[in-house]
């Protein structure tokens, strides 16, 4: 019995230590496994492409959503200026990595979210008659090349609009 503990101990912390090192992305990337894994990875951020080793280390995601109302009023919902997505988990809300490029690249899973998150503001703004949903990549400066106050890099790589009228 103790033998078999160890082995799968051993097994255990060999495929922790793969997949740190990313000794898997070239099989994981090329089969039918790469969406339903990216899909988990969304939701969970710590299975593939979380920590030191990481190759999102540095990068992120900003949500912006723009509710335009009846008498030109126009709300604006950012993650980089409070707006939470809707969690309490303070760690989803210090690093908003529910989207990895990866994933937020898939057209179809971006569209399933924006439509979610468009039913949610039309609940929330009773007045609303369109929706201007975009996702941005922000890339950070590597440490060598920080500078104080120095402007992040953003990619627009989703966006699309909902118009009621």
């Amino acid at each position: 019995m103790k033998k078999v503990i160890y082995t799968l101990a051993f097994l255990h912390l060999l495929t922790i230590t793969i997949v740190i090192f990313h000794g898997l992305d070239s099989i994981v990337h090329k089969g039918w496994w790469e969406k339903p894994l990216a899909f988990i990875c969304s939701i969970n951020y710590s299975i593939w492409q979380y920590g030191f080793f990481s190759p999102d280390v540095g990068k992120s995601s900003e949500l912006k959503i723009n509710v335009h109302q009846d008498g030109d009023i126009v709300n604006e919902y950012t993650t980089l200026k409070g707006f939470n997505f809707y969690t309490s988990n303070q760690e989803s809300l210090n690093r908003f990595y529910g989207f990895k490029h990866h994933t937020a690249s898939d057209s179809v899973f971006q569209d399933l979210c924006a439509r979610s998150l468009a039913a949610r503001m039309l609940n929330i703004h009773e007045n609303a008659w369109r929706i201007d949903y975009t996702m941005r990549s922000i890339h950070y400066p590597k440490i060598k090349d920080y500078k104080p106050e120095a402007p992040v890099d953003t990619v627009e790589f989703y966006t699309t609009t909902f118009v009621l009228r």
